[in-house]
């Protein structure tokens, strides 16, 4: 994960359908890599319900992360699945465009979620022409676990774990459904897996060598 950084450190883009899901997929690396000297940017696609209530918490769990904050549909309340595929990806493409990123974190193609898998197929379509690295998480791994395998990388987050659980407290009109410490418990679980003490997994579409 390191080599997207160079002596001016690298610039990251990560995709998510809804506030919260890229937290709770990539909130540790993503931290981890702004601490590092990165310029991160969270891009969320839109905000279903309770638009000024989400966009609060999205902005304070950006904060807890210290990324920037981008929300693709802010005009109203809506789903994924309610944008035409081609305005999404050329809204998308617009972000891609302005900030030239080195890496891009997005949903993995066989999330359960159909907005999540929308995600996917957009940024994609949206990287055709743009060289970098590109990840894919689970948002929901416990709910998905069965629909993959464990992942193909993984990227420590042991100094960046806390980071993470902020964010994801943020969200805190989500939390009824939001299990904070399991998102710990899975992060120390990959992190067993893979030799750290807290871990994330992830897909690897693309990685430039």
């Amino acid at each position: 994960m390191n080599r997207i950084l160079n002596d001016k450190g690298g610039t990251v883009i990560a995709f998510g359908a809804h506030p919260d899901d890229i937290e709770i997929g990539a909130g540790g690396l993503l931290a981890r890599l702004s601490a590092e000297g990165a310029d991160v940017t969270m891009c969320v696609v839109s905000i279903p319900n309770k638009v000024e209530t989400r966009l609060a918490e999205a902005k304070a769990g950006a904060n807890a992360i210290d990324a920037d904050l981008v929300v693709l549909f802010e005009e109203k309340e809506q789903r994924v699945e309610d944008v035409p595929m081609y305005e999404l990806v050329r809204r998308m493409d617009h972000v891609i465009g302005d900030l030239h990123p080195d890496l891009v974190i997005t949903h993995g193609a066989n999330d359960l979620h159909w907005d999540h898998g929308l995600v996917h197929r957009a940024t994609v379509s949206a990287l055709r022409r743009t060289p970098c690295d590109l990840l894919a998480y689970l948002s929901s791994p416990e709910m998905n676990a069965h629909a993959r395998c464990i992942g193909e990388c993984f990227a420590d987050i042991s100094s960046s774990i806390e980071a993470k659980l902020a964010a994801i407290t943020c969200h805190s009109s989500q939390l009824t459904r939001l299990d904070v410490e399991s998102s710990r418990d899975l992060a120390r679980a990959m992190g067993r897996i893979s030799g750290y003490e807290y871990a994330e997994a992830y897909q690897v579409l693309r990685m430039r060598v």
